[in-house]
């Protein structure tokens, strides 16, 4: 399987209608996708055993995906959405991410935070983190 390149990770954004088209946050230059599972522990001792050894058992619990990223101001369609959405009730947008030579992650995120900032000397910067709110698919890659 071929090697991709960082930035061909992809956020992309819902336009909120209601056959959805989704916009990449383009000007993002880092990305992050996190798949988080929380275990629920369930150990018991071994009845005809109480003094052995303990083993971890566990049972599957919540599932959450989280994406991030940051990024410099393009101006584009996607990053005002985003702002409109951090700013509405609930701040809720369908989204997508692609991770290239993996497969595409798709669902409803919550946006936690909508950040905007700039220095001096350079362009305005933004960053986005936002966390599922539901479940979510996962489309395999296509093997090439």
């Amino acid at each position: 399987m071929a090697k991709k390149k960082g930035r061909q990770l992809l956020i992309k954004l819902s336009d909120g209608q209601a056959t959805p088209q989704f916009e990449t946050l383009c000007a993002l230059t880092t990305k992050t996708l996190t798949i988080n599972n929380e275990e629920i522990d369930v150990t018991t001792s071994d009845c005809d055993a109480p003094e052995g050894p303990l083993w971890t058992e566990v049972l599957d619990g919540v599932k959450r995906v989280s994406v991030s990223g940051n990024g410099i101001s393009k101006k584009e369609n996607a990053e005002a959405r985003l702002a409109t959405v951090a700013m509405s009730s609930p701040p809720v947008i369908a989204a997508q991410v692609i991770v290239p030579n993996f497969g595409t992650f798709e669902g409803s995120f919550f946006i936690q935070s909508g950040d905007f900032g700039g220095d001096q000397t350079g362009g305005v910067t933004f960053s986005l983190s936002a966390g599922s709110t539901g479940a979510v698919t996962f489309t395999p890659e296509a093997a090439s």
